[in-house]
C-alpha cells in the first residue's frame, strides 16, 4: 500500500498536466474568439485592437502593436499601438530592416527575443521617443500570398518572465488572421475612396450648374461632420452623415438652369418647382442599393423643427436626426455665401440667424453644438 507522501508527486504531476490543458483550452478559445471578431467587426482600427487586447491577455504581455510597411518611404509606421505609450507611439516610424521589428518585416520570420539588451539587432530609438522600457519581445510577420504587408508584435512578458514557443505557435497563428484582415481592410479602404471620389465628381457637375452654389455640398459635408463629430465617435454614423451631406442637393440636377440661376425673387410656381429638389434627390439614390438607406436623411433636410417645412411637413424628432443637421449646416453655408437674390453675410451674422431659428427652423440642441465647435475651430 502506498503512504501518502508517495501520491504527492502523482498529485502534483495531474496539477500541472490540468494546469497545461487549461492554458492549451484558453489558447485555442483565443483563435476561435479571434475568427468570431474578424467576421463581426466592420470597423479595422476597432478589430485589431480587440484582437491584440486578446493576444495580451493570452500572452499576459504588457502591451502590443501592429506596424504596416509603407513600400514608398521603405519604412514601417504604427496602425495600432495598445499599453501605456501606445500614443506616443504612435507618431513614431521604423525603417525598414532596423531593429527587431525592421527584422521581421525585412526577413519575413518570426522572432522571438526573450532580452533585447542581449540583441545585436535591438534598436531603441522607439523607447527613447516613448519613455517606454522594453524588456522582452515576441515578432510575427504579417504575409499575405507570401508577400509581407507588416509586422504584429507583443511587448514584455508580465512577471519579469519570457515568451515561449507555445507563444510564438499561438501569435504566429494569429498573426495570419491579421494579416487578412488588413489586406482586406485596405481594398476595402480604396474601394471606399473611390466611391466617395466618385459621388463627389457627380455633385460637383451639379453644383457647377450655378456658379453661386458650387462647393456648396463640399461646405455642407465640413458643418454637417463639425457637428456629427461632437455628437458620435462612431464611423459608420459619421460616414453616414458625410454622404447624405454630399448628396443632399443632388436632386437639383432636375432644377433648370433658369430657376437656379434667377437673380430676383422666384414666383410661387418656381418656387414650388425649387421645393421638390428633396424628393428629386431622393429618387435618384433610392435605387441605388448602398445609398438607400440614405433616403430619408436626404428627403428630409429641409423640414423644420416646428413642423412648417418641406416636403411633409415633419416635426421635432419626426424629422431624422442626419435631416436635422444636414439643415443647421446647409441654412449656415446658404446665409454665409453670395447668391443670386442677396450678397452674403458675415459668419458672425450667420451663427447669430441660426440661434435665432433655434426651436423654430433648427433642432436647438444642434444649433448650440455647432455654434460651439465652430467658434473653437476658429479659434484653434
Amino acid at each position: 500500500m502506498r503512504t501518502p507522501r508517495s501520491l504527492a508527486p502523482g498529485k502534483e504531476l495531474m496539477k500541472s498536466r490540468i494546469s497545461d490543458l487549461r492554458h492549451k483550452i484558453k489558447r485555442l478559445e483565443t483563435l476561435i474568439n479571434t475568427s468570431m471578431v474578424f467576421s463581426g467587426i466592420l470597423d479595422i482600427d476597432e478589430l485589431l485592437d480587440t484582437v491584440m487586447q486578446q493576444a495580451e491577455e493570452v500572452m499576459e504581455a504588457e502591451a502590443s502593436s501592429i506596424f504596416r510597411i509603407d513600400e514608398k518611404n521603405q519604412d514601417l509606421y504604427f496602425i495600432t499601438a495598445r499599453g501605456e505609450k501606445g500614443k506616443e507611439a504612435k507618431e513614431i516610424r521604423v525603417p525598414m530592416g532596423k531593429g527587431i521589428v525592421g527584422w521581421v518585416a525585412k526577413h519575413g520570420k518570426p522572432l522571438l527575443v526573450p532580452d533585447v539588451r542581449k540583441d545585436k539587432r535591438w534598436f531603441g530609438g522607439v523607447d527613447e521617443k516613448t519613455k517606454w522600457v522594453t524588456r522582452s519581445i515576441l515578432a510575427v510577420p504579417l504575409i499575405v500570398k507570401g508577400k509581407v504587408i507588416g509586422v504584429a508584435e507583443v511587448l514584455n512578458k508580465r512577471g519579469n518572465r519570457h515568451f515561449d514557443k507555445g507563444d510564438l505557435e499561438l501569435f504566429a497563428a494569429l498573426g495570419n488572421q491579421i494579416a487578412i484582415a488588413v489586406e482586406n481592410a485596405s481594398l476595402y479602404s480604396d474601394l471606399d475612396k473611390l466611391f466617395l471620389s466618385s459621388i463627389r465628381a457627380i455633385v460637383e457637375a451639379v453644383d457647377a450648374k450655378d456658379p453661386y452654389t458650387r462647393g456648396h455640398s463640399g461646405r455642407v459635408v465640413d458643418y454637417a461632420l463639425l457637428i456629427g463629430q461632437a455628437m458620435t465617435r462612431d464611423k459608420e454614423r459619421l460616414k453616414e452623415i458625410e454622404i447624405s451631406s454630399i448628396l443632399h442637393d443632388v436632386g437639383k440636377i432636375g432644377i433648370p438652369d433658369r430657376i437656379l440661376g434667377k437673380p430676383g425673387r422666384l414666383t410661387r410656381r418656381e418656387r414650388n418647382y425649387m421645393e421638390r429638389h428633396p424628393e428629386f434627390s431622393a429618387a435618384i439614390i433610392e435605387p441605388i442599393e448602398m445609398l438607400k438607406k440614405l433616403t430619408a436623411n436626404i428627403l428630409h433636410h429641409h423640414e423644420r423643427y416646428d413642423g412648417k417645412g418641406y416636403p411633409e411637413g415633419l416635426k421635432g424628432k419626426k424629422i431624422p436626426l442626419v435631416a436635422r443637421v444636414i439643415c443647421v449646416a446647409d441654412a449656415f453655408d446658404a446665409i454665409t455665401t453670395d447668391r443670386p437674390y442677396r450678397r452674403r453675410k458675415s459668419i458672425r451674422t450667420g451663427l447669430r440667424e441660426l440661434q435665432r431659428n433655434s426651436g423654430t427652423q433648427f433642432d436647438p440642441r444642434l444649433v448650440k453644438i455647432f455654434v460651439t465647435q465652430f467658434k473653437k475651430n476658429e479659434l484653434s
